[in-house]
Parts: structure tokens; C-alpha cells; sequence
């Protein structure tokens, strides 16, 4: 039941298994059948869950459980063995975002552009699963049909193609947007490989900007705790939650960094009440984009009264370079060497 990609061949897999069983009187999967909203993964395309299911989510937490306490651990020695696994997670963390930084990541294929974009942007996580994905879709896909303005595919696999059910993929050339039957890019964030055979068909050498969640790249953390990078193209801030969060903790920041600054405070509140009045007029329709932009291109920030002092060099400090131990030690031997020469000539 979890291979299901549409609702249509759920309920066709479903009839199959209770004729097969003969099991049409059976009062538990008669209940369960009317939940299957709630656990038939066809039934859940649409919601962003990154491929975790409730039972992997409800293992994984007793699988932590069990590793920091046992039956007859206090409160505290629970507590403290979290912290210390909080910990752990943390520094992986910090681990894989310094491999990042400090690695490139070399495609399998080098000569493909869409590889070389996607090393570029994602973690070497997420590039794994991409690069899976696109070679799977390259070389274990072939399209059957394809419409007339091809806008329309239907890929399936190249063995064993009576056995499985063709995707079906969508294609918009005005402004490159691809979906595919499987939602694979709405509930993990990345294109599927039937989406990968279709751009392959059309000679599409990038990934659209759209589907290059800021989620899943290399720069994700370093974006998020600014609290502005994330809200970009592409990203994946769509929601209202993510919105206000990152706009909370973008403001937080800058109140801060003005704490304690009469001009810098008088001009955050300044611009705080502009920004109201614009957001007002942009939510009722009476100003555009442009506008906003010429508006805010004539607002000058304050001038500060203050000047720096002059800088002075501290005595004693010179701009001679350091030198190094056999600098020093080569200078000690010709002084010795001196005085010995000096002390032989008496």
C-alpha cells in the first residue's frame, strides 16, 4: 500500500487484496479503510513531509528512548542523557557544514550541467539523493507518449513496463514548471527522476530556479540564523508560519544590534512606521513595486554627528616584520661569534 502514487491505484490495490482474500466482511480492515486518509501515503501527496512516516517518526523516538534511560532512571539522569545526545546531533551537524564549506563535490558525470548546478547548491546529503535520482531517471527511464506541444509525458520504466503504471508529467514552457503524478517535489523538496527524463528529453541543461529548495543547500543553516537569506526564489517559505518566522527573527536582530543607539533607534522606528503605511498601500493595490522602490531609494539614512578619532600608532610598536626562531637563533651565533673573535684579538 505504501507504492501507491495516486488514490485511483490505491483503491484499485485495495479491492484487488479483498477479493484475492475474500475479506469483505471483515470488521477491522472495514475501519481501517475508513481512515486511510490518515495512513495511505496516496492520500497524502500534497502535505510536505519529507518521505518520514508516522511509524519511522514514533520508532525513531523510542529507539533514543531506550539508548539515554532505562526502567529505573530518575528524571534527572533522562534529562542529562537527551542534553547529551542534543549535543552529538549538534556537533554532526557543525561537522557536515564544515565538510561543506571546505569540500567541493565532484559529479559522477562531469560533463552534465544539471549535476555541476545541483554539487554547487546542495549539501553532499541531498546531492546523494539527487544524483540517484537523476541517473535513475537518465537511464532506467523512457517516455511512451508525448503531446503535441509537449506539454504532456507519460514516462514509465524501461523493464518490466506491463508491470507498472506509467507517471504522468506536465510541462509548461512559459515559466519551466514540471510536475509529475508522483509529487515526490511537493512532499520531499526534490525532482523526481520521471521530471529528470522529461527535462532530458527537452534538452533542458539547469534546474529552474523554483525547485532549488534553500532547505536542502549547503548555505541552509548559515541562511536561517540570519533570519533574511531564506526568504529568496526558490525557497521554500511559502507558508505563513515560515514567513513569520523568519520575519520575527530578522527583526529581532536588527533590535537589538540598534539597542542603545538613539539614532539608530529613531530610525528603525521611522522606517518601521514608512513600512506600514507601504505595506497598506501594496495590500489594497494603490501603490506597485517600482514605486515602492523609487520611495525607498530617496529615504537617506541619518548622519552621525560623531567622528571617529584620528588613529595613532602606540609607542614602542613598529611595522618591522616578526622574525622567526632561526632568525633569532642565526643572530645569536654571529654575536658569539664576535665576541670570540673580539676576545682573541686581545
Amino acid at each position: 500500500m505504501s507504492k501507491c502514487d495516486s488514490e485511483v491505484e490505491f483503491e484499485r490495490s485495495w479491492n484487488e487484496m479483498i477479493l484475492e482474500g475474500n475479506l469483505q466482511t471483515h470488521e477491522w480492515l472495514g475501519d481501517l479503510y475508513k481512515i486511510r486518509s490518515k495512513w495511505s501515503t496516496a492520500f497524502n501527496k500534497e502535505y510536505f513531509s519529507m518521505g518520514i512516516l508516522s511509524t519511522q517518526r514514533s520508532e525513531s523516538t523510542n529507539n533514543v528512548c531506550h539508548g539515554i534511560s532505562k526502567p529505573t532512571s530518575s528524571i534527572t539522569e533522562c534529562f542529562l542523557g537527551l542534553e547529551k545526545i542534543i549535543t552529538n546531533w549538534r556537533r554532526n551537524e557543525q561537522d557536515e557544514d564544515h565538510k561543506c564549506s571546505q569540500s567541493e563535490i565532484v559529479p559522477l558525470i562531469r560533463s552534465s550541467s544539471i549535476l555541476k548546478q545541483a554539487a554547487r547548491f546542495y549539501s553532499r546529503k541531498l546531492y546523494s539523493f539527487f544524483e540517484e535520482e537523476f541517473l535513475q531517471g537518465v537511464g532506467g527511464m523512457s517516455i511512451d507518449f508525448v503531446s503535441n506541444d509537449s506539454s504532456k509525458f507519460l514516462v514509465n520504466h524501461t523493464e518490466n513496463k506491463d508491470q507498472s503504471n506509467p507517471w504522468v508529467v506536465h510541462f509548461d514552457a512559459s515559466d519551466c514548471t514540471i510536475q509529475c503524478t508522483c509529487k515526490k517535489f511537493e512532499t520531499m523538496g526534490l525532482l523526481c527522476c520521471h521530471s529528470m527524463r522529461v527535462l532530458r528529453q527537452l534538452d533542458i541543461v539547469k534546474i529552474p530556479e523554483k525547485y532549488l529548495m534553500m532547505r536542502w543547500s549547503a548555505k541552509a543553516r548559515k541562511s536561517f540564523y540570519s533570519g533574511y537569506g531564506c526568504l529568496g526564489k526558490g525557497s521554500d517559505s511559502g507558508s505563513g508560519f515560515i514567513f513569520r518566522n523568519h520575519i520575527s527573527r530578522f527583526a529581532y536582530q536588527i533590535s537589538t544590534r540598534a539597542q542603545g543607539n538613539e539614532l539608530a533607534e529613531q530610525y528603525m522606528l521611522g522606517a518601521m512606521k514608512d513600512m506600514d503605511e507601504n505595506i497598506d498601500l501594496l495590500v489594497d493595490g494603490k501603490m506597485t513595486n517600482s514605486n515602492l522602490i523609487s520611495k525607498s531609494k530617496s529615504r537617506a539614512a541619518p548622519v552621525s554627528a560623531f567622528k571617529d578619532p584620528q588613529k595613532r600608532r602606540p609607542k614602542g610598536i613598529s611595522n618591522a616584520r616578526l622574525k622567526g626562531y632561526w632568525e633569532k637563533k642565526k643572530q645569536k651565533s654571529m654575536f658569539y661569534l664576535r665576541f670570540n673573535c673580539v676576545l682573541t684579538a686581545l
